[in-house]
């Protein structure tokens, strides 16, 4: 039943179908058959427009770094806009603010004044105050525990970071290097509901060419798996009738 002489030799396959596909144009596609391919085909993008050093050794990101950058903050992007956009606050802005949460009035004072052409800081009974425009936006913030308590699910992303990436020769923080790699995604990507989804020409494509599919070779305990999951659907089946009255029907 499960050809286990062929599949000892090596001989059974199922194709992996696509979880995505990304039109190129000139009936040109390109497919990922899981989340992580679909990155790394991301990241090879956006290393062809950006060059990434680490600001402490002056290293390059190696490939692997910089994809692990992109999976550890795949949702800072999406939070820190809704904290920023709760806050009325340019993300950019926060981000700065809260990467210096916790220093002297005179440090803060002098990091956010060197940076902000027009905000300045000031202390007003006992609250530090950030006041003018950056980003052609009026801002006035009050540095609060509250504010700062908004922000809760941000800040370990903001504290676990290097802080500054080096991108073609300009410092910039974690958003912006993240709203980068966002921007390199493909526009035209459509997610795919496998085969059945599908036009002819695309599975041949994505699931008969040889240049193009990606095969997973089954095994003997690929096998065993398939008869224990038989067993307890089976053994499941039976459990859920016990109980009825089932003479009157054919199996």
């Amino acid at each position: 039943m499960y050809c286990r002489p062929l599949v000892e030799a090596g001989r059974v396959y199922t194709v992996l179908t696509p979880l995505y596909h990304v039109d190129k144009g000139k009936k040109s596609w390109k497919y990922f058959v899981d989340k992580d391919d679909f990155l790394r085909y991301v990241r090879d993008e956006f290393c062809k427009k950006y060059s990434v050093h680490h600001i402490g050794n002056k290293k390059d990101f190696t490939k692997p770094e910089l994809l692990n950058l992109i999976t550890d903050n795949k949702w800072y992007l999406d939070k820190m806009t809704s904290v920023s956009t709760n806050q009325a606050i340019h993300p950019v802005l926060l981000e700065d603010l809260l990467k210096i949460r916790g220093k002297s009035f005179n440090d803060i004072k002098k990091i956010i004044e060197k940076k902000y052409k027009y905000l300045t800081v000031s202390k007003q009974k006992g609250s530090i105050i950030v006041d003018g425009t950056a980003y052609d936006k009026q801002h006035t913030i009050v540095l609060t525990d509250e504010l700062i308590q908004s922000c809760k699910d941000i800040i370990p992303y903001i504290d676990n970071s290097e802080g500054r990436y080096n991108v073609n020769n300009k410092n910039i923080g974690l958003y912006e290097i993240l709203q980068l790699y966002a921007e390199s995604e493909p526009k035209n990507i459509d997610r795919a509901k496998g085969l059945g989804s599908l036009t002819d020409v695309e599975i041949q494509a994505s699931a008969l060419d040889p240049n193009n599919r990606k095969l997973l070779r089954y095994t003997t305990k690929d096998i065993m798996k398939e008869i224990e999951e038989m067993r307890k659907t089976n053994d499941d089946k039976y459990t859920l009738i016990k109980d009825l009255d089932i003479s009157q029907y054919e199996f």
